[in-house]
Formats: structure tokens, sequence, C-alpha cells
């Protein structure tokens, strides 16, 4: 019976030890092939992968694309590019955490139509525009341009959770044909009342 047990230890000590080297240890200056390791662990969209290789401007193997930002805790915003661009490339999220769960999260994209006024709302698991990680308060700050001028588009701060990207706060301006009622600093941008 002992024996028996001591088996059966080994055989569970050998198998959790395989499925944690599965996992890559190295979340900091990611290589393509870092990059190639964890999208086997966290399997985002393989059409997206593809698309990444295929918009790649270097074939320069220190450029992953892919970032870890801690939360906490073992908690992990990952920012994952899937399609390089000049000023504004495109970007999936997920919450990743240490015990081995992750999921894509969606975030919620603001625009201000520029006839109109009227602000639109969409929920996006792809997004375009540049991202920032407020280290401090553990938010994404994700900045769309409008425009190559910067002069519009919309500014959003993020709190992550296992489940979401909640926005805190939202800022847009809409992209007039007449420049001069353009503003390029997102900071004094209408503050969006409803997220």
């Amino acid at each position: 019976m002992k024996l028996k047990l001591i088996i059966a230890f080994l055989l569970i000590v050998s198998g959790s030890s395989i499925c944690a080297a599965q996992v890559p240890a190295k979340k900091t200056d990611l290589t393509v092939a870092d990059r190639e390791a964890w999208q086997k662990v966290l399997r985002w969209p393989a059409e997206l992968e593809e698309q990444w290789r295929h918009s790649r401007t270097s074939n320069d193997p220190e450029q992953s694309g892919l970032v870890f930002y801690s939360l906490g805790q073992g908690n992990y915003l990952v920012g994952i590019e899937v399609h390089e661009s000049s000023y504004q490339p495109r970007y999936v999220f997920m919450h990743y955490a240490a015990s081995g769960k992750s999921r894509l999260l969606k975030l919620k994209t603001y625009e201000r139509d520029d006839e109109s006024g009227a602000i639109s709302m969409r929920s996006l698991a792809e997004v375009e525009g540049v991202p920032t990680f407020d280290a401090a308060r553990k938010q994404l700050v994700f900045y769309t341009k409008g425009r190559g001028t910067s002069d519009c588009g919309s500014l959003v701060r993020y709190n992550i959770t296992p489940t979401r990207a909640v926005p805190t706060e939202a800022r847009v301006h809409a992209c007039y044909d007449n420049y001069s009622l353009g503003l390029t600093d997102p900071m004094r941008w209408a503050k969006v009342k409803r997220l």
C-alpha cells in the first residue's frame, strides 16, 4: 500500500512539473520566440497572430509586440500587438493569472460624431491606438488618434479585472474640418459622462 502511494505521489509531482514547464517564466524583455511560447499558453486567436506576422515591418527577433503589466498578486494585463502600424497599431488585451487562467478582454471604445457631436460606444476585443500603463493606479490608458494630426480621437482609462476592462474615465474630441477647432492635448478633450 505504501509503495502504491509513493508511486502515485511521484506521478503527480512529475506530471505537475511537466505542466508547469509549459508556462514560460519570462515576462520581460520578450522576444518573438517568447511570444510563440506565450501564444500557446494564452491562446489568443491564431488569425490575429497570422495578421501580426504579415504586418511586421522588421524581422528583428527582439521586437515581440507582447508586454506584461503587473496588476499585483500574480495577475497581469497582457498587451498583444496584432497589427503593426506607423502611428497607431492594433492590439488585443488579456487578463492572465499565475494560476494559469487567462481571458481575452473587450474594451469599451468611444467616438464623437463630427457632425452631430453625439458620442457612440462600442465594445471591441481588437482596438487601434497607443497603450500605456499607469503602474501606480494599475490602469490601462488607451489613446486613439482620429487622424495623424492628433487633434481628435479618444483617451480612455480602464481598471482591469479578471473578466473585464472597466472604463473609469473617457475623453473624446471630434475631427472637425476646421483644424483650428482641434485640440492636441487629450486632457483638454470633453469627458464622457456616461461610461
